[in-house]
């Protein structure tokens, strides 16, 4: 018989601490966080992207108002207001996207700050090169253009996300809801100048419906 205090019990223990492969245990536990959500993974994660994507619909309906000004605003104003609402959808959007927790992120996770920056860098780069052509059209033809070109950013920014989130082991049936809006987003952004309705309306329009996606997506993701 043996008591509490035995050394043969002691040593038991010990041999079973050495047979734990730390890596093994390392796998297990990425498989286990591989079969969960978003919102099981890192709780309150899912309400960030609620209030993002209602931020960027805000944007989009205030900058909708300036479109019934068009004969009186400059190609500054227009500027501006397009500025303001680059910053506001950028900052919303990699907001959300860097409150994932950085100590849990795996080491082949890349830096939200170089993926949100790089796509200011490019959506400048696009709005650069047909700079000089938007120039040479109306104020309002040269609104669509520059919006046209940002809606289609957020598009792809929210593709890049569901992407990156396959680094944070998160499930493929959460990340569908960034590859959906990625692509209607995209969807949207193409054929925006074609319709005289969406040539008037339709930067409000998005703003309404990203709102609503928002909303669809935080409902599904909870």
């Amino acid at each position: 018989m043996t008591t509490a205090d035995d050394p043969a019990d002691e040593s038991g223990v010990a041999e079973d601490r050495d047979d734990v492969d730390p890596e093994q245990l390392q796998r297990e536990l990425a498989e286990i966080k591989g079969a969960m959500g978003l919102a099981d993974q890192y709780p309150g994660r899912a309400r960030l992207w609620l209030f993002a994507g209602l931020l960027i619909g805000a944007a989009a309906l205030l900058a909708q108002a300036t479109f019934f000004f068009s004969d009186a605003l400059s190609g500054t104003a227009y500027t501006l207001i397009w500025n303001g609402f680059v910053v506001v959808a950028v900052v919303a959007s990699w907001w959300m996207a860097s409150r994932l927790p950085q100590a849990t992120a795996p080491e082949s996770a890349p830096s939200w700050r170089a993926l949100f920056g790089s796509l200011v860098v490019f959506l400048s780069a696009a709005a650069g090169a047909v700079g000089r052509v938007a120039g040479q059209v109306g104020a309002l033809d040269r609104g669509i253009a520059y919006f046209a070109l940002s809606i289609a950013t957020i598009g792809l920014a929210l593709l890049l996300v569901g992407a990156v989130l396959v680094a944070y082991r998160v499930r493929r049936r959460d990340r569908l809801v960034f590859y959906a809006g990625g692509l209607w987003v995209l969807v949207y952004a193409s054929v925006l100048p074609y319709f005289q309705i969406l040539r008037w309306v339709g930067v409000g329009l998005f703003g309404v419906l990203f709102a609503l996606y928002a909303v669809a997506a935080y409902v599904y993701l909870t």
